[in-house]
C-alpha cells in the first residue's frame, strides 16, 4: 500500500504536538517526585520528625547516608571526650576506635564519619561528620576559626604546644590582623585585603585596597617570624577566651 507523503507529514506533526504538550506534564511530575524524595530525606529515621530544608540532619556514614534529628543522634551516639588527644592518627589505638560511634565534635548534632587529624603533626583532633570535615577543609579559613574551629584545631597537641595553627589558616589570621590595623592615611574604613604572594618560609605579601578611596592601593610584606607571632597571639587570645567559658571546645577565635 502506498502511503501519501502529506499523510505521513501530518502524522509527524501530530506526534510532535503530542510530545510538546506532554513536556510540561513530564516536567511537573519530575519536580513533584523530586520534592517527594527531598522530603523523605528530611525525615528523622528514628522518630519521624521532619527536618529543615537547609542545614538538614542528613549525614554520611560508612554504609551510605542517614537522617537523624539532634535529639535522636544525641541519644544514639556518645559525645567525644578527648580520649585520643595526643594520639597519632596512624597508631593502632586510633585504628581500633570507630569514629561513627560518636557525635561530631564540632556541630554535636550528627553522627561522626571520620577521625579528623592534623596533617602537620599527625595528632588526632576528634571525630567529625562529613559536613564539618568539608567545612574545615574548604570553607574560608578565618570564618571557620570564628565559628568554633579554633578550639577544634588546637586539639592537636603539636599545634597547642607550639601555639600555632595549620598552614592554611596562618596567613588568614595575618590578613584579619591587617584589616584591623592597616588604614589608608586617616581613613577609618577597613581596607580590602588579598594575599598577593605566599612566601616559601611562611610569610607573605598582601595587597590592600581602601574601600572608600578605591584608587588607593598598596602592599605590605609580613615576614615569617611576624606571621608566627601574630598566630601565637591569636591562639593565646583564643585559649584565654576559652578559660572564661563554661563549655570548652565551643569558643570561637578572637581577633
Amino acid at each position: 500500500m502506498i502511503r501519501c507523503a502529506c499523510s505521513t507529514a501530518q502524522t509527524t506533526r501530530d506526534g510532535e504536538k503530542r510530545e510538546r504538550s506532554q513536556g510540561p506534564v513530564l516536567l511537573d511530575r519530575w519536580a513533584q517526585r523530586e520534592e517527594e524524595l527531598v522530603n523523605l530525606a528530611r525525615v528523622c529515621s528514628s522518630c519521624g520528625l521532619m527536618g529543615p530544608w537547609w542545614g538538614g540532619w542528613r549525614s554520611s556514614i560508612s554504609t551510605g547516608y542517614v537522617t537523624r534529628c539532634p535529639p535522636c543522634a544525641g541519644a544514639a551516639f556518645q559525645p567525644y571526650t578527648g580520649h585520643l588527644r595526643g594520639v597519632q592518627y596512624d597508631s593502632a589505638r586510633r585504628r581500633g576506635t570507630r569514629p561513627d560511634d560518636y557525635l561530631c565534635r564540632l556541630c554535636k548534632e550528627r553522627q561522626a564519619a571520620v577521625w579528623d587529624h592534623c596533617h602537620e603533626h599527625g595528632h588526632v583532633r576528634g571525630p567529625l561528620c562529613g559536613g564539618c570535615n568539608n567545612r574545615e577543609c574548604k570553607s574560608l579559613p578565618y570564618r571557620f576559626l570564628q565559628s568554633g574551629g579554633t578550639q577544634h584545631l588546637l586539639q592537636c597537641r603539636g599545634c597547642l604546644e607550639q601555639r600555632t595553627l595549620p598552614p592554611r589558616f596562618r596567613l588568614d589570621v595575618v590578613r584579619a590582623h591587617l584589616e584591623e590595623t592597616e588604614r589608608h592615611g586617616r581613613c577609618r574604613t577597613q581596607p580590602y585585603i588579598e594575599l598577593e604572594q605566599k612566601h616559601t618560609d611562611g610569610g607573605g605579601r598582601f595587597k590592600l585596597t581602601c574601600r572608600w578611596h578605591t584608587a588607593s592601593r598598596w602592599t605590605t610584606d609580613v615576614t615569617a617570624p611576624e606571621a608566627a607571632a601574630l598566630v601565637r597571639a591569636f591562639v593565646d587570645a583564643a585559649l584565654a577566651a576559652q578559660e572564661d567559658r563554661p563549655s570548652p571546645g565551643v569558643a570561637t577565635g578572637t581577633r
